[in-house]
């Protein structure tokens, strides 16, 4: 029994009661902050849900119902879903192509002439200026874009087996400043989806109006080139020269 008492005399030395009672104090304080915060998401949490129910409703006829909300969001969804693969996949097939502009063209009405014509220049082109040796079976097709006339020179769509032919143009698209002869004035591209050709539109129209309305000099006297990919393309000024 001495034993005893002398371990819990020990024990009630060791406890501190004012230190018990600061820990329950704690513990007390951060329940009622976790309830507060609690409350406050949950309210947050209301408000979005408020907001984008009356925006699904401005969009449903008649104030669409639960059911009819639900079907409009995985339409959209599934529309979204659908639109952004279909884009992938045309980005995808593009990669290895490549548009060949102010190629003579031949005015003949046979056809498989003017494709032979088109093949043979095209391969003396890139072996000339790109050194890129390449043979019929290295082109998976190549043909105009647009319809044939007497009066104008249509693009040359060229596309490769190996992405790594186009590649190695790509990377040496300055070699297109030493051409002479019956290569001067050819001008290459990537071949691009419709989204990107209408954004590089957008971009080059926007720069020629700021030119014109902050710029004294002629907007003739200049051209206008967007570099870079994706976010980062910007457009270029550039002076002519005679």
């Amino acid at each position: 029994m001495e034993k005893y008492e002398d371990l819990e005399k020990k024990f009630e030395e060791k406890c501190d009661t004012k230190f018990v009672s600061q820990i329950d104090t704690r513990i007390t304080n951060l329940e009622q902050r976790f309830l507060m915060l609690d409350e406050i998401v949950e309210s947050k949490l209301t408000a979005l849900e408020d907001k984008w129910n009356k925006k699904v409703d401005d969009t449903v006829p008649g104030n669409g119902k639960k059911e009819a909300t639900s079907d409009v969001v995985k339409q959209v969804v599934l529309e979204e879903l659908s639109k952004q693969q279909m884009e992938d996949t045309d980005a995808e097939r593009r990669k290895k192509n490549i548009i060949i502009y102010r190629i003579p063209e031949k005015k003949m009405d046979d056809v498989e002439e003017r494709k032979r014509s088109d093949a043979t220049f095209v391969k003396d082109f890139l072996d000339m200026t790109f050194q890129a040796k390449l043979r019929d079976e290295d082109f998976d097709k190549m043909f105009r874009l647009g319809r044939w006339s007497e009066d104008k020179v249509r693009p040359l769509l060229v596309a490769f087996k190996n992405y790594e032919d186009k590649e190695h143009i790509m990377m040496n698209i300055r070699n297109l400043k030493n051409t002479d002869g019956r290569f001067k004035g050819i001008g290459i591209s990537n071949d691009l989806p419709p989204k990107d050709r209408q954004e590089i539109k957008r971009l080059l129209t926007d720069a020629r109006q700021e030119h014109i309305a902050n710029e004294t000099e002629e907007v003739e006297n200049f051209r206008f080139i967007v570099v870079g990919q994706g976010t980062r393309r910007r457009v270029v000024k550039i002076r002519k020269t005679n």
